[in-house]
């Protein structure tokens, strides 16, 4: 098997990008609820609003790990540095995500997120999304992404690494790598979990960005 190499996203990727995440987060719970999975036309929900919150991480110039064997896209983590994005990319995104999705769609994002919110402390980076294409998963690709984000997060000297899941088998992943549980939402149909490292100060050494793993 060929060697994967971590490196930033270039922009002009973009394609790429949407393909992986889609179909990355094809079955995931979070998606699945806050778009409505039951109503027809999930799939154009999915990639809509996978392609707003794109524009949106590109525009406040956030930053983006990849993971490539050979020329083939096969993992992202996108993640920001505690950064507060500009209010009109903002009002942008909820215009998105309402327009192609539908208001009720934006509304079950908005309770997460506001739950989710209320529990992070001052300069806590988070991890928005972290995905594996199908193919490569089992691999230890996420592990190595996730080690590589958190080296990223403290050497632009954050303080702290929040992330959420709706995927109870991923949380052992995330304890792995020093998550402590930090809360539980249960919305109707999701099981919604937030966890968090409380210090990213001392971050072992891992895959840093552009170097070759196995």
């Amino acid at each position: 098997m060929s060697e994967v190499r971590l490196a930033p996203l270039p922009a002009a990727q973009a394609d790429a990008t949407l393909a992986l995440l889609d179909a990355a987060f094809a079955d995931d719970p979070s998606l699945g609820w806050y778009l409505m999975r039951e109503r027809p036309g999930f799939g154009a929900r999915r990639r809509a609003y996978l392609q707003a919150y794109l524009a949106f991480h590109r525009d406040n110039r956030l930053p983006v790990l990849a993971a490539w064997r050979g020329s083939v896209l096969c993992g992202l983590s996108l993640f920001d540095l505690a950064q507060t994005p500009s209010s009109d990319s903002v009002h942008e995104l909820g215009r998105r995500i309402a327009d192609t999705c539908g208001a009720d769609c934006l509304a079950r994002l908005d309770r997460l997120l506001a739950a989710f919110d209320q529990q992070l402390p001052e300069g806590c980076a988070r991890l928005e999304f972290l995905a594996v294409a199908p193919h490569s998963q089992g691999q230890g690709l996420g592990g190595a992404l996730l080690q590589a984000t958190l080296q990223a997060m403290a050497a632009a000297g954050c303080s702290a690494a929040a992330l959420e899941t709706g995927v109870e088998r991923n949380l052992a992943l995330y304890r792995r790598h020093g998550f402590e549980l930090l809360g539980r939402a249960d919305s109707d149909a999701l099981r919604q979990y937030s966890l968090w490292r409380p210090t990213i100060a001392q971050v072992e050494p891992g895959a840093a960005t552009g170097t070759p793993i196995r």
